[in-house]
C-alpha cells in the first residue's frame, strides 16, 4: 500500500504543478450530508470483505498482478455501489503499482461513477486521476480532472494549485499558469524548488525582471545552486544593476562555481565594465591555464587588452601576440605595436607596425604609417621614417601630424 502512494506522491512532485479555482463551489457540507446518507444504506458483504482484505495482503506485498487478478474475479454486477467503488479502487491502487497508467485511471474513474464513497474520499479519488494524467502528459485532461477536484474540496493544497499551473505551463498558456503558480507558494510553507522555478520562469519569459529577481533570490537562499547564481547575474545584469551582478558573480567565483568558458568570460568583462582590469586578467589567465577556457583569439585580446588597461604592458604582449597571429586583419598587430611604443621599444615596435600594414584591415591605417614613422625616426632611421609619415599624409585622420613630422625630418636635414 506504501508504494501505489508513493508513486503518486512522486508523480506529483516530479510534475511542476499549480491551481485557479473556479468562481463558484457547491456547498459542500450538504453535498457531504447528502452522500452520508445514501451509503448509510450500503454495506460490505461478509464474502466481499474477505476478498478485498485478500486484495488488501496482496497489495502491500507488492504483489500487485496477484492483487488484481484475485480482484477482477469478482462479480461486480452483484456488488452494489459501495463494494464496487471499493473493489475498483484497490484495482486502481494494483494497476498504479504496475504503472499500467491507462488501467488506473479507467479504474478510478469506475470508483467516481458509483457515487458511492464518502465526498472527501472521492476527491481523494479524483486528485489521483489528476496526478496519474499528469505523470503521463495528458496536461488538458489534467486541468480539466482538477477543476473538477476544486468543487469537492475547502482548501486545495498546494501540490494542486502546482499540478494546475503546469498543465497550463506545458501547453504554453503562460498567463494562465501565473495565478495558480502563485497560489501554490502562498499556500505552501515551505515551497518546493521546482515550484519557485517554475514561477521564476513565468516571470522571465514575460521580462518581467523586477518579479522574478526576489523569486531567484528565495532559490539562491533556500536551493544554493550553481544555476541560481548565474541566472541571478544575468537578471541583474539585464535590469542595469551591473554592480549587484558584479557581487553574485564575485561569490559564485569565489565558491567555485564558475567553471564555464561563457561564465568565466562573462565575469572578466564584468570586471573591466567596473574598470577593474587586473582582477580580470586574472580570472582569464587562471581559465586558461585549468583548461576552463577555450585558448581562442577573442579570449587571447581580451586577456592582454586587460593587462593593457592594468598598466601591465609585459604581461600583455604574448597574449596579444598569439591573438593577432590568429586574427584575419592587422588591428591586433597595431595594438601590439602601440605598446611597443610606449614602452619605447622601436625595433620591435617596427617590426610588428609593419606586420599590421601588411596584413591590412585597419580601421585608421594612417594611424598605423604615423607610429611606424616614429619608431623609424626614434631608431634613428629619418628617411624610413620619411617614407611613412608621407603615406600617413595621405589620410585626413593622421594629415596634420604627419605633415609636422615632415616639416621636423626636414628641419634636421637642413640644419645637418
Amino acid at each position: 500500500m506504501e508504494r501505489w502512494a508513493g508513486c503518486l506522491i512522486i508523480c506529483a512532485l516530479l510534475l511542476l504543478a499549480v491551481p485557479s479555482i473556479a468562481d463558484e463551489m457547491p456547498d459542500l457540507e450538504t453535498l457531504r450530508e447528502e452522500r452520508d446518507e445514501k451509503i448509510e444504506r450500503y454495506f460490505v458483504r461478509a464474502l466481499t470483505q474477505k476478498r478485498l482484505s485478500t486484495a488488501t495482503e496482496l497489495l502491500e506485498e507488492g504483489q500487485y498482478t496477484a492483487a488484481r487478478k484475485k480482484l477482477e474475479e469478482m462479480k461486480f454486477s452483484r456488488l452494489n455501489p459501495y463494494e464496487r467503488a471499493l473493489a475498483y479502487r484497490f484495482l486502481a491502487y494494483a494497476s498504479v503499482g504496475q504503472e499500467d497508467s491507462a488501467a488506473a485511471v479507467g479504474y478510478f474513474e469506475k470508483v467516481v461513477e458509483q457515487a458511492a464513497l464518502a465526498i472527501d474520499d472521492e476527491a481523494s479519488v479524483r486528485f489521483s486521476i489528476a496526478q496519474i494524467y499528469a505523470s503521463m502528459g495528458e496536461w488538458q485532461k489534467v486541468e480539466e480532472e482538477l477543476r473538477e477536484w476544486f468543487f469537492f474540496v475547502d482548501r486545495p493544497n498546494a501540490v494542486a494549485y502546482y499540478l494546475l499551473a503546469i498543465s497550463h505551463y506545458r501547453r504554453e498558456q503562460y498567463d494562465e499558469a501565473l495565478t495558480p503558480a502563485l497560489k501554490a507558494l502562498e499556500t505552501s510553507n515551505g515551497p518546493k524548488e521546482t515550484w519557485l522555478q517554475l514561477v521564476a520562469a513565468l516571470y522571465l519569459q514575460r521580462d518581467d525582471f523586477d518579479s522574478a529577481v526576489p523569486i531567484l533570490e528565495e532559490l539562491l537562499t533556500r536551493f544554493p545552486k550553481k544555476q541560481y547564481w548565474v541566472q541571478l547575474s544575468l537578471i541583474y545584469g539585464a535590469r542595469e544593476d551591473y554592480e549587484h551582478a558584479l557581487q553574485i558573480q564575485q561569490l559564485a567565483y569565489a565558491q567555485g562555481l564558475l567553471t564555464q568558458d561563457d561564465e568565466l568570460r562573462r565575469l572578466a568583462r564584468t570586471y573591466l565594465f567596473h574598470q577593474l582590469p587586473h582582477p580580470a586578467a586574472q580570472v582569464l589567465e587562471r581559465g586558461l591555464e585549468e583548461g576552463r577556457i577555450d585558448r581562442d583569439r577573442e579570449v587571447l585580446e581580451l586577456l592582454g587588452n586587460s593587462w593593457i588597461a592594468a598598466r601591465e604592458y609585459e604581461k600583455a604582449i604574448e597574449p596579444l601576440q598569439r591573438a593577432a597571429e590568429l586574427a584575419e586583419d592587422g588591428r591586433l598587430y597595431l595594438r601590439l605595436g602601440q605598446v611597443r611604443v610606449q614602452r619605447e621599444d622601436w625595433k620591435e615596435a617596427t617590426g610588428l607596425l609593419q606586420k599590421a600594414i601588411k596584413k591590412g584591415g585597419l580601421d585608421d591605417a594612417g594611424k598605423a604609417h604615423l607610429l611606424l614613422g616614429i619608431s623609424y625616426f626614434s631608431d634613428d632611421h629619418p628617411e624610413s621614417a620619411r617614407t611613412a609619415f608621407q603615406r600617413a599624409w595621405k589620410h585626413e585622420s593622421t594629415r596634420t601630424e604627419a605633415t609636422a613630422w615632415l616639416q621636423h625630418i626636414d628641419r634636421q636635414s637642413q640644419d645637418g
